[in-house]
C-alpha cells in the first residue's frame, strides 16, 4: 500500500456511513455475541481459524469488492470478541462494517469505495497488533476542577502517556469535536478566543506543531456526511517513548480566552475523544476516554410528574422536581414550595438540599380531572405537574415510556445508569428502552446495556426492555427501533450483518418469535413505508426531538398498513421522557416525543402486548391525556364495516387546548377551532403562523430538515401592545424569539424553525384588530426573499393564508417539497383557555370499506397528541 493510500485508510476509519453487497447475503450469518470462547483464548476455536486466515490474506492481497463480504463479517465477529475482553475499540469500527455491507456499496463512488475498503485492511492490522500488544495504546487521563455547571467556560487538561507504540514524526494527538460541541468547535489558532486548546510534552527534544487532521464519523459535525478539519497536534522533530506524556489543556486560558464553553444540558458523561497516530502512515489508536460529569445550575424553575389515571382514594405518588432555567436537575438546593391541589393549598414542602422531592400516599376522593400547581413560598417560582384523572374504578391506564433514547455509546455522551436513573427519577417513565445505534455499537456495550436493564428493572413500578436502532440509510429502508420482550437471550439482528429492511424481517423472524419482538419505524431517516412486517411493526413513531412526521403515519395508511402512533425522544444526552432546554443548535430544538401506552396495569408482558396491539398514541413529550373510541372501540382497533361513524372522546391538556381535528384516509376532515370564536369581531390578537412540511421530495431519502424563518412583522392601523410565541416562550427560547424592534411601536423581529410543525407569533393590539394591515418579510443571508401585506380579517372569517416558495433547508439552500408549499397564515384570535374538551365526530359521508381514522389535538403552546388510527372493515396489508 501506498503512503497516500494508507493515509486514505487512516481516515476512512473515522468515517461513518458509508457503503456493499447484494441484498440478502446475511441470511447465513450470526448475531451480535460471538460464540463461547475456547479455552486459553478469547474467542472460538472456529473464529480463530477465521481471523488467522484473514490476517494472512490481508497481507497477502488487499481487500477488494470480491471479498470484502467475507473479510467484514469475520472482522465483525472478531471486534465483538475483541470488545469483551476490555480492549477499547475505535468507535466508528463497527459503522465501517455496516458500510461496505449496505446494498448500495459497489456502485459508490470510486474515491469513497477505495477508502472503505481500504480501511478494512487498516482495521485488520490494528485489530492484530492490539491483540498481540493491548500495552500499544497508553492511558488518557484528566485533570480537572469541579463540578462543571451548564451554560459556563471551563479549563481542564487531558494527558497521554506513551504506550509501547512510539509516536514518531507525522504522529500526534488528534482532537475530534464531538457532534454535540458543534457549537464550540476546538480551535489551536486563536489564544483569545473561546475554546483554543494548547499542548505540551515531557519530552523537550520532542517539537509539536499545530495542523489539522480530516475527521468524519460520529465525531464530526456532519457525522459521516463529508470531512471535517479537525485540531492535529503533531509531532514535528524527535520521538516520544513509552512513558513520555502529550497534555492538552481544553480551554487553556493563559492568553485571554474565556475557555470552553459547555453547553446547556446536564450529562453524566461529556466526553472528549483524544486519539493517537502513532507516525504519518501507522496505527490511529483510540485511548478509552475519560469523561466527566456536567451539573445543573441554581434552581429556575419546577416541575411535577403524576399518575394520568387512578382510582377514587388510590394511594399514589406525585415528584416534584426542581429545575434550573434550562429544565436540568437543580443544584445547591430546592426553596421551600408550595403544593396546590385544584387552586388549593395540599402541601408544604420545605427547602430542602434535593433537588426531587416524592409526595407519598397521595390520594384524590372527588372522581374527574385534578390539577397540581407548585409554587415557592418566595413566588418566584411556578410549575405544574400533569394532570391527573380520578375514576370510580379505572380499567385502562395510561403508561408513559421511552422507546427511542440514547447515551454515550452512539454519538451522543452519558452513561447507561444514568440514562435508566433519569427515566426512574426525573422524568419518572413507567417504561423505557436504551437503543443506542448498532451502526456504532459492540458486544461489551450490548452486554453493559444488558446489565443496566437487569439493575434497573423492577416489576412492577420501573419495567425496561433491551432495544437497539437498527440504522441503515433511506435508501435501505431506514431507522428502525427493534424491541424485546425479554432482558435474556436476545441480541440485536445488526445491520452489519443484515443490511437492507427485508433482511431485518427475516432475521429477526430467524431467531425470535414475532410476538417478542416490537420494531418501530421513524421518519428522520425515513423508514420506507412500503414494506411492513404486521407481525413485528405494529406502531410507527411521528414525533421525536427532530420535529414532527405525521406524514409518515399517513404514508404507512396509504399503503394498506395498519400501524398505531408513538412518540419517542430520540434524545441522545440520556435524558428519557422529558426534553431539556436547546443546545444552542438551532435545527435541533425540537419539542421531543413520548409514547402513551393503555393498558390495565403496569407489567412487562402486557404493555408489551397492548403496544402489539396498538393501544397507542404520540405525544410531544406533553402528558396530555387522550381517551377516545370510534363507535366504541378503543384507538388502535378494526372496526366491522357499518354505517356509523362516530368518533368520541375526552381530551385533558397540559395547556389550553386550541384544535381537535379529525384525520380521515389521511386528510383533515373536520376541524374544531377553540380560538376563534365566531362572531368576536373586537377581538385584540393577531396571530401569523408559520408551517413548513418535514416530508420528503423524494422517497427513500431523510426526511427534509427544519425550515428558518427570520424577518419582521409589521403592523399597520394599530400599535402592538405585546408579542409572544407560545411554542418558544415553552421550550426554546435560547435559539428562537420574537422582540420587539427597537424604536418601533408598529414592529417585531423574530427567529423560529419549524419542521413537520407550526409555530406561531401572537401580537396583541391596542383596539380591535379588525382591518389592520399585517406586513411579513422574510430574510435570509442578509437578503429579503419575502414580503407581503395581508388585510386581518374579523374572527369568523377564513384566515389568510400564503404559501411560500422556495423551501429553504438548514443549509440555507432550496428545496423542493412534494408534500405541500409551507405557508404563513394570518388570523384574528381570541385566545382559547379551557385546558379540558369533550368532542364529538359523526362522519356523515357514505361509509366504505377500509376508511382510517384518527384524531389529532393542538394545544395553545404547540404541544399535541395524535391517538393511533382506526380502520373499517379491512384486514391488515401483510409486507
Amino acid at each position: 500500500m501506498t503512503p497516500m493510500n494508507r493515509r486514505h485508510a487512516l481516515q476512512a476509519l473515522l468515517v461513518a456511513g458509508v457503503a456493499a453487497p447484494p441484498l440478502g447475503w446475511a441470511a447465513t450469518q450470526t448475531l451480535l455475541k460471538p460464540e463461547p470462547a475456547a479455552p486459553g483464548d478469547h474467542m472460538s476455536g472456529s473464529l480463530r481459524r477465521q481471523v488467522e486466515t484473514l490476517k494472512q490474506d490481508v497481507a497477502a492481497r488487499p481487500t477488494d469488492l470480491s471479498n470484502v463480504r467475507p473479510r467484514s463479517a469475520v472482522l465483525y465477529a472478531w471486534m465483538n470478541a475483541l470488545s469483551l475482553t476490555g480492549i477499547y475499540l475505535h468507535p466508528d469500527l463497527p459503522s465501517v462494517i455496516t458500510g461496505v455491507n449496505a446494498p448500495g456499496f459497489p456502485t459508490t463512488g470510486e474515491r469513497a469505495r477505495a477508502r472503505s475498503l481500504a480501511a478494512i485492511d487498516q482495521f485488520v492490522r490494528t485489530l492484530s497488533a492490539l491483540e498481540k500488544n493491548p500495552r500499544l495504546c497508553g492511558e488518557v487521563t484528566a485533570r480537572t476542577e469541579g463540578p462543571w455547571h451548564v451554560d459556563s467556560y471551563v479549563q481542564f487538561e487531558q494527558t497521554y502517556t506513551v504506550g509501547e507504540a512510539p509516536i514518531r514524526v507525522g504522529g500526534g494527538a488528534v482532537l475530534p469535536n464531538h457532534f454535540y460541541f458543534s457549537f464550540a468547535e476546538l480551535q489551536a489558532t486563536d489564544p483569545h478566543a473561546d475554546n483554543y486548546v494548547s499542548c505540551r510534552t515531557s519530552n523537550r527534544a520532542v517539537r509539536i506543531v499545530r495542523e489539522t487532521y480530516p475527521i468524519a464519523g460520529m465525531f464530526s459535525t456532519s457525522l459521516g456526511i463529508g470531512e471535517m478539519p479537525r485540531v492535529f497536534f503533531k509531532v514535528a522533530e524527535g520521538e516520544l517513548r513509552p512513558g513520555d506524556t502529550v497534555t492538552v489543556t481544553y480551554g487553556d486560558r493563559s492568553r485571554g480566552s474565556k475557555g470552553l464553553q459547555l453547553f446547556q444540558v446536564s450529562n453524566t458523561a461529556v466526553r472528549f475523544p483524544f486519539w493517537i497516530l502513532t507516525e504519518a502512515d501507522g496505527l490511529l489508536l483510540t485511548p478509552r476516554e475519560v469523561s466527566q460529569p456536567l451539573l445543573g445550575g441554581p434552581a429556575g424553575g419546577v416541575h411535577g410528574f403524576a399518575p394520568s389515571i387512578v382510582g377514587v382514594d388510590e394511594p399514589f405518588e406525585v415528584s416534584i422536581r426542581t429545575e434550573d432555567r434550562f429544565r436540568n436537575l437543580a443544584t445547591g438546593g430546592a426553596p421551600a414550595w408550595i403544593v396546590k391541589l385544584d387552586g388549593r393549598e395540599f402541601r408544604r414542602i420545605p427547602a430542602s438540599a434535593q433537588a426531587i422531592t416524592v409526595l407519598k400516599d397521595v390520594r384524590i376522593g372527588a372522581p374527574g380531572v385534578h390539577r397540581f400547581e407548585i409554587v415557592s413560598e418566595d413566588g418566584r417560582f411556578v410549575g405544574e405537574a400533569n394532570p391527573v384523572l380520578v375514576e370510580a374504578k379505572p380499567t385502562t391506564r395510561i403508561y408513559w415510556g421511552e422507546t427511542h433514547g440514547h447515551c454515550g455509546f452512539s454519538e451522543g455522551m452519558g452513561t447507561v445508569d444514568g440514562y435508566f436513573q433519569f427515566a426512574r427519577d426525573e422524568s419518572r417513565l413507567d417504561f423505557v428502552s436504551l437503543t443506542e445505534h448498532d451502526l456504532w455499537m459492540d458486544a461489551h456495550e450490548w452486554e453493559q446495556i444488558r446489565e443496566g436493564a437487569r439493575k434497573y428493572d423492577q416489576p412492577g413500578r420501573f419495567i425496561t426492555y433491551m432495544g437497539y436502532e437498527w440504522t441503515v440509510l433511506a435508501a435501505y429502508g431506514g431507522h428502525h427501533n427493534v424491541i424485546f420482550r425479554g432482558l435474556d437471550k436476545v441480541e440485536p439482528v445488526p445491520s452489519q450483518l443484515y443490511p437492507a429492511l427485508p433482511d431485518l424481517y427475516r432475521g429477526l423472524r430467524k431467531h425470535y418469535a414475532p410476538k417478542d419482538v416490537l420494531v418501530i419505524p421513524h421518519a428522520h431517516m425515513t423508514a420506507d413505508a412500503s414494506q411492513n412486517d404486521a407481525g413485528l411493526e405494529p406502531v410507527v413513531e411521528i414525533v421525536s426531538e427532530h420535529g414532527a412526521f405525521e406524514w409518515l403515519g399517513r404514508r404507512y395508511l396509504a399503503n394498506g398498513f395498519q400501524l398505531g402512533f408513538v412518540g419517542a425522544g430520540d434524545d441522545h444526552l440520556g435524558h428519557p421522557g422529558y426534553k431539556m432546554r436547546p443546545l444552542g443548535r438551532f435545527y435541533f430544538d425540537g419539542t421531543g416525543g413520548v409514547a402513551a401506552v393503555m393498558a390495565p396495569r403496569k407489567d412487562r408482558d402486557i404493555l408489551f402486548d397492548a403496544i402489539k396491539q396498538r393501544r397507542t398514541y404520540a405525544t410531544t413529550s406533553d402528558r396530555i391525556i387522550l381517551k377516545a373510541t370510534l363507535d366504541g372501540h378503543e384507538m388502535g382497533a378494526v372496526t366491522p364495516a357499518g354505517a356509523r361513524r362516530s368518533i368520541d372522546g375526552v381530551v385533558h391538556g397540559t395547556a389550553p387546548i386550541q384544535s381537535i381535528t379529525l384525520v380521515k384516509n389521511g386528510k383533515d376532515h373536520e376541524v374544531r377551532a377553540f380560538d376563534t370564536p365566531a362572531g368576536a369581531a373586537d377581538g385584540t390578537f393577531v396571530e401569523v403562523e408559520f408551517w413548513s412540511t418535514s416530508e420528503p421530495a423524494r422517497l427513500l431519502e431523510p426526511s427534509r430538515a427544519g425550515r428558518a424563518w427570520t424577518g419582521t412583522i409589521r403592523v399597520a392601523g394599530a400599535r402592538i401592545e405585546a408579542a409572544y410565541s407560545p411554542q418558544v416562550e415553552a421550550l426554546n427560547y435560547l435559539t428562537e424569539w420574537v422582540r420587539p424592534q427597537p424604536g418601533a411601536a408598529d414592529t417585531v423581529t423574530f427567529r423560529l424553525a419549524t419542521r413537520g410543525f407550526a409555530k406561531a407569533v401572537r401580537l396583541k393590539l391596542a383596539g380591535p384588530a379588525t382591518g389592520a394591515k399585517v406586513e411579513v418579510t422574510l430574510n435570509q443571508g442578509g437578503a429579503t426573499i419575502l414580503q407581503e401585506t395581508l388585510e386581518t380579517p374579523a374572527a369568523a372569517a377564513e384566515p389568510r393564508r400564503l404559501a411560500v416558495k422556495p423551501a429553504l433547508n438548514a443549509s440555507g439552500t432550496t428545496s423542493a417539497s412534494s408534500a405541500s408549499d409551507d405557508r404563513i397564515t394570518v388570523r384574528q384570535i381570541t385566545p382559547a383557555v379551557e385546558r379540558d374538551r369533550t368532542f364529538s365526530f359523526a362522519d356523515a359521508e357514505a361509509p366504505k370499506d377500509g376508511d382510517s381514522y384518527y384524531v389529532r389535538v393542538v394545544q395553545a403552546d404547540g404541544a399535541t397528541a395524535w391517538s393511533s388510527p382506526w380502520w373499517v372493515g379491512r384486514a391488515a396489508r401483510r409486507r
